[in-house]
């Protein structure tokens, strides 16, 4: 039986994955959100919470969005459907959206809050990415004041 820190670190090593792969992964908004690939599919196009979508998909995790991977859903679905936690509670495989409802972009936690106080995340905003950055670096793009909302991407 797999634990659910197993699947976290699915999540984990498909974003890994998906980094050093991102010369074939393309950045647009795109519905639907491409979770009929199966795992290690490329070239792919999608965005920050298709991207996040796609990792919890092939990882075996839930659906963020809530929708059971229809392909539908954007960060201000993951923002309604998860379950929201304070930072130094989240663990590894959970998500960080930037902005107040509905959010302007969501990341991958690579490291839980718990762990350490700026973690590795997996983003992908743009072209060259995915790409992993540190969460300061994020939350620096968007500003000092943005809001960051954790949010827990599967019970424990």
């Amino acid at each position: 039986m797999t634990t659910s820190m197993e699947y976290r670190q699915q999540m984990v090593d498909y974003c890994d994955w998906a980094i050093a792969n991102r010369d074939q992964i393309h950045y647009a908004e795109v519905r639907p959100i491409p979770v009929g690939l199966p795992p290690h599919h490329l070239p792919f196009t999608t965005d920050c919470s298709g991207f996040a979508t796609l990792m919890a998909k092939w990882s075996g995790n839930p659906d963020p969005n809530g929708n059971d991977f229809d392909g539908e859903g954007y960060t201000g679905t993951m923002l309604k459907h998860l379950p929201h936690i304070p930072f130094p509670e989240t663990l590894r495989g959970d998500l960080a959206v930037f902005g107040a409802f509905p959010g302007l972009h969501v990341v991958v936690l690579l490291i839980g809050g718990h762990l350490q106080p700026d973690p590795p995340v997996a983003s992908h905003g743009g072209p060259g990415d995915p790409n992993r950055y540190q969460l300061s670096e994020v939350k620096g793009y968007f500003g000092s004041g943005v809001e960051v909302t954790y949010l827990r991407l599967r019970p424990n």
